[in-house]
């Protein structure tokens, strides 16, 4: 059952876009960095869902995570019948979690929101756990004087009605550079270039028309030319007395300013951010060339990293929690580990990796390289 229950607010019915301004954005920021996050988690939030950029830039970083395979592992000398009874436990834990893939993702979310809390809804037997269930980052505070935790079921700002957490009740990941901080500047800057274009092409659709009277116009006749150049202006037809000018002003040059080139910048920034810089844009022409092989294998290389850093949240506040209960006292000589397909890995790079590993004088083993290329390997006979 779950502890940290959510209630509807005042910020249900809040919008942080409307009216949003930089300043507005700097002392959100600063909130955060005293630990009141409600504001700035809230204005991110609605930032991914109105942003098609944001969304499929996260959308891409994270799309390797739910297709990541786990195993138990064992520390190197171990004993060996100890390791397979904890192998045994251990797995077993990780098995009834019926969300593992789900969970593995909310929490390389973190890299976007600064962390993640993820409550462990356990199945009333002993430490085991059922669901790991998502917490989003808005009801949640954080007082550095303390080194707490708080949750806030209604999200409200400051620290009143929170309630302090208990660590143990949950999966935490702190990230110290949310991504998001770099990435909501650049939607900002967007945003305005956006509102300006719009009302720029909106200007430039009409051309600007000055109606010039002739010398001498009296107050009186100034209104009655006033109601002629409504209708000149309104494509209706008009006449002027002898003297009148007419002088037209082209705007259509505003909107040829360079707020495509703003808007694109802006694109290619957030997606770097959300990629540490090594993508520019999620689609490049070039797909199922160098190019596409380049954009997988960067995407790859980011998943990898992604799933070091969760394995490592698990191993302390997953396993350290199950092993300790079953094998009290004793060492722990296994661990979880979270890492990329085997179907990612080719056949090449597996032989390449290989070769480089004999000449620096290692080994691999028959056994778990027939099984990582599906071949059975023989040696050469040598020549006579």
């Amino acid at each position: 059952m779950s502890n940290y229950r959510t209630k509807p607010g005042v910020r249900d019915h809040y919008n942080p876009l409307r009216g949003l301004t930089l300043s507005r954005i700097v002392a959100m920021e600063d909130a955060a960095a005293r630990g009141d996050w409600a504001d700035l988690q809230w204005l991110w939030r609605h930032m991914e869902d109105t942003d098609v950029t944001v969304a499929a830039a996260v959308a891409k970083r994270l799309s390797y995570i739910e297709s990541l395979d786990w195993e138990i592992r064992t520390v190197e000398n171990a004993d060996p019948f100890l390791a397979a009874e904890q192998e045994a436990v251990l797995r077993y834990a990780y098995e009834r979690v019926q969300n593992l893939q789900e969970a593995a993702k909310n929490i390389a979310y973190a890299n976007f929101t600064g962390f993640s809390m993820l409550e462990k809804v356990r199945t009333g037997y002993g430490p085991f756990i059922q669901r790991l269930e998502y917490i989003p980052c808005h009801y949640w505070t954080y007082k550095p004087t303390e080194k707490r935790w708080y949750f806030d079921p209604e999200a409200r700002n400051g620290f009143g009605g929170a309630e302090v957490a208990d660590p143990r009740d949950l999966v935490i990941r702190e990230v110290q550079s949310p991504l998001f901080k770099s990435i909501c500047r650049h939607f900002f800057a967007k945003q305005l270039a956006m509102a300006d274009w719009d009302v720029a092409l909106e200007n430039g659709a009409n051309q600007a028309v000055f109606m010039i009277g002739p010398p001498g116009t009296t107050p009186e006749k100034e209104t009655e030319y006033m109601t002629l150049a409504e209708k000149l202006t309104s494509n209706m037809r008009g006449y002027l007395p002898p003297g009148s000018d007419i002088k037209v002003t082209d705007l259509a040059a505003r909107s040829k300013l360079p707020y495509f080139e703003r808007i694109e910048y802006s694109d290619r920034q957030i997606v770097m951010a959300a990629t540490g810089g090594l993508l520019t844009m999620l689609a490049e022409s070039g797909s199922g060339t160098l190019a596409g092989n380049a954009h997988s294998e960067t995407l790859v290389g980011l998943a990898r990293a992604d799933a070091a850093a969760i394995s490592e949240v698990f191993q302390r506040q997953f396993d350290r929690e199950i092993l300790k209960t079953f094998f009290p006292g004793e060492t722990i000589c296994v661990y979880f580990k979270f890492d990329i397909p085997r179907a990612q890995e080719t056949m090449a790079q597996l032989i390449e990796a290989t070769s480089a590993l004999s000449w620096a004088g290692y080994r691999i083993n028959q056994q778990q390289l027939e099984e990582k290329l599906g071949l059975k390997i023989e040696k050469m006979a040598p020549d006579k």
